[in-house]
């Protein structure tokens, strides 16, 4: 019991409770649907001098439809703070094409960009048909054609990925909008749910409901399965689960400790934490064959697996040095490099999805910091002011870490941009929510 309980003081950052151990049915809800969405993203501060938008309701016959599209892509591109969105009352023109579009009128409103269109409606398969387009003011061009086909009931996922080619035309970077987040969340005593939902917090979901913990969730790399950790019959158990069946598979089970487990980047082998040869080690499961291979063999205790973007490396932490601090593994020749230096606590590292950078919880002044880390140089970066930070995951896009913390009240998720200057918080209307995992980019 004492070393379970040491592991999971460091699978959970060395932060959680003891866990409890009775055993209760269970219940598994595929797909269902809340009423209500437990989360709301509230931006607490955001890009300085970010771009300006406009976003012009697209010509159409049925307002509802346009404003439904128009209302989603402005709440999308506004969503962390990175760009400012003209309100339409504010606006002197209502172009729907680049025929109608001219530029000088939106000079004057000192404005950077602007997103107009139009929709029409196929009747051959009562498909809306969105033509839109996205200009730049100041260099005086049409950035993007773009046409989107779509039902309605799915005009939202269509405004998702409009809004992604739109991001990505601004940026250069990826948009994130038709990903999703995968968290746990305790709304009661002896109740936890693992849910997913839409980064805005639309669509929750719950995916698995139990009385006993549920820990350690994490996506497959085509984001069409789940792992993730169950006390459901008394003992640390590892499952996996297909997302559009809800069918789940337990991981061979042994005897002590099973945690922590994350998917290789292909797919094909889950690297997970075992106490089955007496001592928590890092170990590798083909998910082909079955065979389990030992990663460390260690005395202390190692934890908290994460796979490089090659798959040929994984971070862990370990306290092999006395202190929690993180260590990079080969997969290939075995070799086990400390990454870490700073400070007496780094824990829970995760590799950016680049592969040049990691990011981590750091206790400085005992208080524990999302930081990251250039992988290859010395120091570190603190990118929270929150005082209990646990559990950081990287968007697929590089740019924002979400993670949990905690306030006096309860758990929440937080989220902060690489650079530090956005941030946010979704804090849950129903009990505590932890453990977030940024989905991979889905169709």
């Amino acid at each position: 019991m004492i070393l379970r309980k040491i592991l999971e003081n460091l699978t959970y950052n060395f932060l959680q409770i003891d866990m409890c151990l009775k055993v209760f049915p269970i219940s598994i809800f595929l797909f269902s649907l809340s009423i209500f969405s437990n989360i709301t993203i509230e931006i607490s501060r955001g890009t300085e001098e970010p771009p300006r938008i406009a976003v012009v309701p697209f010509l159409y016959d049925d307002q509802s439809i346009s404003y439904l599209l128009t209302n989603q892509i402005s709440d999308n591109l506004s969503l962390f703070g990175e760009f400012e969105i003209i309100a339409n009352s504010d606006l002197i023109a209502f172009p729907s094409s680049p025929e109608d579009f001219f530029y000088n009128d939106w000079r004057t409103l000192d404005i950077d960009y602007v997103v107009a269109g139009f929709i029409s409606l196929e009747e051959e398969t009562s498909k809306f048909i969105v033509n839109y387009f996205l200009f730049d003011i100041r260099q005086g061009r049409n950035l993007l054609n773009g046409t989107a086909r779509s039902s309605g009931d799915s005009l939202v996922l269509s405004s998702h990925k409009m809004s992604n080619r739109i991001y990505k035309q601004i940026t250069g970077v990826d948009g994130i909008f038709t990903t999703k987040l995968m968290y746990i969340l305790n709304p009661e005593k002896d109740k936890y749910q693992l849910n997913i939902c839409d980064i805005n917090g639309d669509n929750e979901i719950t995916l698995f409901d139990s009385p006993e913990p549920i820990m350690s969730p994490d996506w497959s790399p085509d984001g069409k399965k789940i792992s993730y950790v169950s006390f459901e019959n008394g003992n640390s158990e590892i499952f996996i689960q297909d997302l559009s069946s809800g069918k789940r598979n337990s991981l061979r089970r042994y005897p002590g400790i099973n945690s922590a487990p994350v998917w290789s980047p292909n797919g094909n082998y889950l690297a997970f934490v075992s106490s089955r040869s007496g001592n928590p080690d890092v170990y590798l499961y083909d998910l082909k064959t079955e065979k389990i291979s030992r990663i460390t063999a260690h005395y202390g205790i190692d934890t908290e697996p994460s796979f490089s973007a090659n798959g040929r490396k994984l971070l862990f932490t370990s306290n092999r040095s006395g202190t929690p601090q993180l260590y990079e593994v080969s997969l290939i020749t075995r070799k086990i490099s400390r990454i870490t230096f700073d400070g007496n606590y780094n824990a829970r590292g995760r590799y950016f999805p680049d592969g040049k950078n990691i990011v981590f919880v750091h206790r400085s002044e005992e208080k524990f910091h999302i930081s990251i880390k250039r992988l290859g140089k010395s120091g570190l970066k603190m990118l929270t002011e929150t005082a209990l930070d646990e559990s950081p995951s990287v968007s697929p896009n590089n740019n924002f870490i979400i993670y949990a913390t905690k306030d006096a009240e309860n758990g929440y998720l937080a989220g902060i941009s690489l650079d530090g200057l956005a941030k946010f918080k979704i804090p849950s209307k129903i009990g505590a929510i932890r453990e977030p995992v940024w989905s991979p980019f889905l169709n």
